[in-house]
Formats: structure tokens, C-alpha cells, sequence
């Protein structure tokens, strides 16, 4: 079995000496270190050689590399993984459309208005962030809206919880048309029905603009409106959302879409609209500002997402953080990027050079500029799952808070995946965003972080403080979910109908658990 990552020097410690080292010192976390000096070439015990020192905002700094504290999460928000009917290799695409596809690309400005914007006529409506296009598989969990007569949400919607993005829809009762009108759409967010509701204010005045979401195959229509949002025990009051009015496309008639819940950063929201995120940061509803996701690799066991701290249960050695270089995704700064330790960035035009790698739990697979997607996927041809177990790691140099590079190691185990016939293809999409400012960049998705337990932290809520984490995730492991709120009735039976169906339909699977 290939170990799924490392954290090595850039210029060359072997992988089979790295992973026999790995396993030796596997069960002595607490007293290992795992070096990615240019010039330090071996694993030091703490307690001989490393000097350690606490950073403030929940991690502690060990030879230039810095560390998740392990303090422990406040609420879990439990996750059920569906896969849709009929979905093969469609990824969703989020920051502009592959140039063959037809999509549109929409530029934002820093009020989250676009250039290729669609307005209602005569509206001064608001315009979203980044097109998408259908997706084969989500995560998707319970959040609250709004406040009933008995002091509970008003209306529970399950979202997609989507690092891509920071604007907030839920369904509503204002969508009439199909695929609104399936089983249980009376029980959509009904704003005479909530005691905490209000409209939303344009220019001091009640606004009746619509906003308009593209997606690739669809789009999202809808006011905005005021109401307090809830996520477990977080409740942040007069929070702006989007109701949803329209649903276009046959991507909302395959699943039960209730809402999206954006975890992105302010400059792009809609509108200047405060994220719901930072709000909860601003009233100090964590003792921690940040939230992890633990993807299980079986869709028939529990995923989670975590507030406010971790849970050790769900990951194997330390958690290692980068500081987020481009706070409007979750960016990292990319050094480089290798195949087998040699360098694919060197082989492409500069247009094409990614400088940026961007975590989404939003996307689906890996993607790459169209250019280095090209010569990756040349290096791993569509081929048996039995002949690809010689197929090299990739390799992400990242580079930390004091300006060391550090190697984050994926293996064809997680790049590759499986159809039903036992045939294996990289994991991966061309994907150019198009705007300067935040790209060339590279995309980590749900696949990388099934693999991989990853942690987003806003440290004190500046936005310099943002930092992602990664540390391998246990295979097998249980998230503790603490009072699981009540789930749509016609959603499961939705859910259960679309899995009967899963044998039948070819469905693209992560090859196997590590």
C-alpha cells in the first residue's frame, strides 16, 4: 500500500525510505516530527531536537512548520454522502467553464458583482460568484432557518456545505414551478411563518431583486431576505440569504436540492452581503474559528463536519498548516507541482504555470489548467485498476507561515478512481479560472479529501490568519454526532430510492480505502 502522503525535503528523500520511517514512528505522534527542510533530511524526535514554540490562534510551531493544537470541536454536524442517479464523470466546475463546454466564465468584482452578470429587468439586483456544473456526488447536512412558534428553526433544509463559495440559498415556499413542487416542498422556508423574519434592505428601502446563480447545467433564482440562521448550537441572527424562487435545469430535478451554505471568504459574496461565517466569528460563537471535514471513503457510513476544533479519532499523525495566501478561496501558495519528483510546472506555458492551489469541498475532483491537466493525464492513461499500482505520487510543494517548502504527497490510491468494470482513470478536470488575481491556480476536491482529514481555520478572523490544514484521515473511523437533528422525511426517502439505484447505474467510486 502506498502511504497517501509525506511530508518530505523537496530535493530528495527516497518515498520507500520516507514510508518505512513513516511506519516505524507511527504509533509515537507525540514525540515524532516530520522534517521538510531543503537541508534537514530525517524524522528527529521532538524531545532531542526540535524546538517548539506556541504561535497563538490554536497551533504551535515546530522547525518553521506549524501545527493543529488537537483542541477539540464543539458541535458536529453530521453528513450523509448521496450519490446521484445516472451520474458518471460529471464534476462540477466552479470558477469558470472549460472553454469547450459553452459554459460562461463570470469575473466579480469586490461587491461580488460580475461581468457577465444576468439581472432581472430593471432590478438592481446582486449577481453570484462563480458558475457550476452537475455534479456526480455531494455531501450535504441539516442547518435551521428562521424561528417557529415552539423557539426551533422554522424550516431544516440539508445544504452543501461549500468552501468554493460564500453566498447562502435555501428553498422557499416562493418556488411553485417543478422541481419545487415534489413531496414535502410545503414544508420550504415560509417567511410569514417565522417570528425573526425581515426584508431585506437596499439603500434603506425593502428590496424586490431577484439574484441569479449559473449553473452549468441550471441556474438559481431568488430574493434576498433576512432571518436567523442556524447551524447546531450556532444561531446568527439577521443573517442574509437567498430564497429560492426558480430552479432551472435538470441538475435540481435529480436530488432533493434544499440550499448552499458558502464557506468562502467576504470578497466573494454577493452584494458585499457578510458571510454567515464571519458573523459567527464576529459574535464569538466559537471558542475556535474554524470547521474540518472528514469525508468518509464509504458513502454508506457517516461523514462529518466539525466546529471549532477536531476530533483525533478521525485522523492519523499531526495536522500541518499553510497560511491561506489569496483569502477570497481557500488558497494555497503552489512552489511547485511534480510527477515522480519532476517538475510539471516546467513543461507548460507561463499562462498555464499554476501558482495557486485552491481546497473546495465544493468540486468534485482534482483540476488542473488545461495545459498541466493535459500532461498529467498523459502520465496516467486510462488503464485495468490491477496496472496502475506503479503509477508515481503526485506531489504539491507547499510552502509554510516561515517560508519553508513542504511536500503534501498523493498517491494514485486517491488520484485514481474506479468504475464498475474494474477500469481506473485519474481523478482529474481541466479547469482555467479565468480571473488573474486568484489563478492559474490547481483544485484539491471532495476526492483529495476523502483521504485527507482538512482543517479551515480563520485563527483570530483576520483574514491573514486563515491557514488549511491537512493530516491523513482514518480509514474506517466513526465521527461522534451529537444529537442528529431530524431529517426530511420525503429527502431520506428520495436519498434511499437514488441508492437502490446505485448498482444499477455506473457510478464513479474512489478505487479503494487506504
Amino acid at each position: 500500500m502506498v502511504v497517501p502522503y509525506i511530508f518530505s525535503n523537496r530535493q530528495g528523500v527516497s518515498s520507500q525510505a520516507t514510508r518505512n520511517a513513516m511506519a516505524q514512528h507511527s504509533r509515537l505522534h507525540a514525540a515524532t516530527l516530520f522534517l521538510a527542510f531543503q537541508t534537514l533530511l530525517q524524522i528527529v524526535p521532538v524531545a532531542q531536537a526540535v524546538e517548539v514554540s506556541r504561535a497563538g490562534n490554536g497551533v504551535e510551531i515546530r522547525h518553521g512548520l506549524e501545527y493543529h493544537l488537537g483542541h477539540s470541536a464543539v458541535h458536529t454536524t453530521a453528513l450523509t454522502h448521496r450519490l446521484r442517479p445516472g451520474a458518471t464523470s460529471a464534476v462540477e466546475k466552479r470558477h469558470g467553464a472549460d472553454k469547450d463546454s459553452g459554459k460562461v466564465a463570470v469575473e466579480v468584482d469586490h461587491r461580488g458583482q460580475g461581468s457577465s452578470a444576468k439581472k432581472k429587468s430593471g432590478s438592481k439586483g446582486f449577481q453570484l460568484t462563480t458558475p457550476l456544473e452537475d455534479m456526480s456526488s455531494e455531501y450535504t447536512g441539516v442547518i435551521g432557518v428562521g424561528t417557529a412558534q415552539d423557539g426551533g428553526p422554522q424550516f431544516e433544509a440539508r445544504v452543501v456545505f461549500d468552501t468554493g463559495s460564500t453566498n447562502l440559498w435555501v428553498a422557499s415556499v416562493l418556488c411553485k414551478a417543478p422541481p419545487c413542487d415534489r413531496e414535502g416542498s410545503d414544508k420550504f422556508y415560509d417567511p410569514e411563518k417565522s417570528s425573526t423574519q425581515e426584508a431585506f434592505l437596499e439603500n434603506g428601502m425593502e428590496s424586490d431583486s431577484d439574484i441569479d446563480i449559473i449553473f452549468g447545467t441550471g441556474e438559481l433564482k431568488g430574493p434576498l431576505h433576512v432571518d436567523t440562521y442556524r447551524v447546531g448550537p450556532m444561531a446568527v441572527e439577521k443573517q442574509p440569504f437567498a430564497m429560492i424562487r426558480e430552479m432551472q435545469g435538470d441538475v435540481f430535478a435529480s436530488f432533493p436540492f434544499e440550499g448552499i451554505l458558502g464557506l468562502a471568504f467576504p470578497s466573494l459574496s454577493f452584494g458585499g452581503i457578510e458571510p454567515f461565517f464571519e458573523r459567527a466569528i464576529k459574535t464569538k460563537l466559537l471558542k475556535s474559528n474554524e470547521f474540518a471535514f472528514f469525508l468518509n471513503t464509504d458513502s454508506k457510513q457517516p461523514s462529518a463536519l466539525l466546529w471549532g476544533g477536531v476530533d483525533k479519532d478521525l485522523f492519523e499523525g499531526p495536522i500541518v498548516m499553510f497560511p491561506v495566501v489569496k483569502p477570497h478561496y481557500w488558497s494555497l501558495e503552489l512552489v511547485d507541482f511534480l510527477i515522480g519528483g519532476k517538475s510539471v510546472k516546467d513543461k507548460v506555458p507561463l499562462d498555464s504555470k499554476a501558482k495557486y492551489v485552491v481546497v473546495d469541498s465544493g468540486t468534485t475532483y482534482f483540476t488542473a489548467p488545461r495545459e498541466m491537466y493535459n500532461h498529467i493525464t498523459s502520465k496516467f492513461p486510462e488503464a485495468p485498476c490491477g496496472d496502475v499500482d506503479s503509477y508515481p505520487p503526485m506531489q504539491y510543494v507547499l510552502r509554510s507561515a516561515h517560508n519553508q517548502t513542504f511536500t503534501l504527497e498523493v498517491s494514485q490510491e486517491t488520484y485514481m478512481v474506479m468504475d464498475e468494470f474494474d477500469t481506473c482513470r485519474p481523478a482529474f478536470m481541466p479547469l482555467d479560472i479565468k480571473r488573474k488575481t486568484y489563478g492559474p491556480a490547481m483544485i484539491l476536491g471532495e476526492v483529495f479529501m476523502r483521504h485527507f482529514f482538512t482543517v479551515f481555520a480563520r485563527g483570530d478572523g483576520a483574514l491573514d490568519q486563515a491557514k488549511i490544514g491537512f493530516a491523513r484521515a482514518k480509514v474506517g473511523a466513526q465521527p461522534k454526532v451529537e444529537g442528529q437533528q431530524k431529517k426530511d422525511a420525503s429527502y431520506m426517502q428520495t436519498l434511499q430510492v437514488m441508492r437502490k439505484q446505485e448498482s444499477q447505474d455506473k457510478i464513479v467510486h474512489p478505487r479503494r480505502s487506504l
